[in-house]
């Protein structure tokens, strides 16, 4: 599978159609059909349509047809586990913030290879911001080239961005101890902006002690990286990877490198 341009230009123009149509969904509220899934976690009507539409594209446009979705867990590790490529997708990202209004949510949709992403696309419908980003050839904003901060040795401030929704202890105490050797500016932002904010250098560091599930983090992981940024395992200084049994993801976190100096 070959990312080019024509592919790309496919995407970016499904992913503006699709970002309006979830955005009408989450207009009207009487639509919105709500459920609980198994894991306590919300499902909207919004999240099935995305996945559907996502689907039918990717059926269309690549001729890699396997496939690993938030909405589509149905497939076996022993059916999976030997996939050359395969595409990770979140329909969702940010259901509850969705649902609730609100405009940090995403689709998420990533192409793998092996145990790792080699492209990945993040839409911010109500932001009307699109991220792409393809390994080797950097990282993307609106079709515009994207950065992460490079290190300012004369700063002492330390933009941190964490989750609206998942601010435990573990995350509060590793913000404290940062605070310790830097003057920490702290951004409450949901869903894969986090990693996004960090791949255009408004924040520094994300640090993620949470329960996240691999589609989650694919398409951004490899926005972040391909900025600059690096995303590893926390302790362990290893990158997240991907296809494994168990689809959720180890503690990690994200930076532009200052800590790793």
């Amino acid at each position: 599978m070959q990312i080019n341009k024509t592919f790309i230009d496919k995407l970016l123009a499904f992913g503006k159609e699709l970002g309006q149509e979830v955005l009408e969904i989450q207009l009207d509220k009487s639509s919105l059909d709500v459920q609980t899934k198994k894991d306590d976690s919300p499902l909207s009507r919004a999240d099935l349509h995305s996945n559907k539409r996502i689907r039918a594209f990717l059926s269309e446009n690549s001729d890699v047809q396997n496939y690993i979705s938030e909405e589509d867990k149905e497939v076996s590790y022993e059916d999976r586990k030997n996939w050359g490529y395969y595409w990770l997708i979140d329909p969702i990202d940010g259901t509850k913030e969705f649902i609730k209004g609100g405009s940090d949510f995403c689709i998420n949709i990533a192409l793998c290879k092996g145990d790792s992403p080699i492209f990945g696309y993040v839409g911010c419908p109500a932001l009307g911001d699109q991220y792409y980003a393809i390994e080797g050839r950097g990282a993307f904003k609106n079709s515009e080239r994207i950065f992460c901060n490079a290190i300012d040795p004369d700063s002492n401030t330390l933009n941190v961005v964490a989750s609206k929704s998942h601010m435990n202890d573990e995350t509060k105490n590793f913000i404290d101890n940062l605070s310790d050797s830097f003057k920490v500016e702290l951004l409450n932002v949901g869903s894969s902006l986090k990693f996004c904010m960090l791949a255009e250098g408004k924040a520094d560091v994300y640090p993620r002690f949470g329960p996240t599930m691999e589609w989650d983090t694919c398409a951004p992981q490899i926005i972040a990286e391909e900025s600059g940024a690096d995303v590893f395992v926390a302790d362990i200084l290893e990158p997240l990877t991907y296809n494994k049994e168990n689809l959720l993801n180890p503690f990690f976190i994200v930076t532009n490198t200052t800590l790793m100096h």
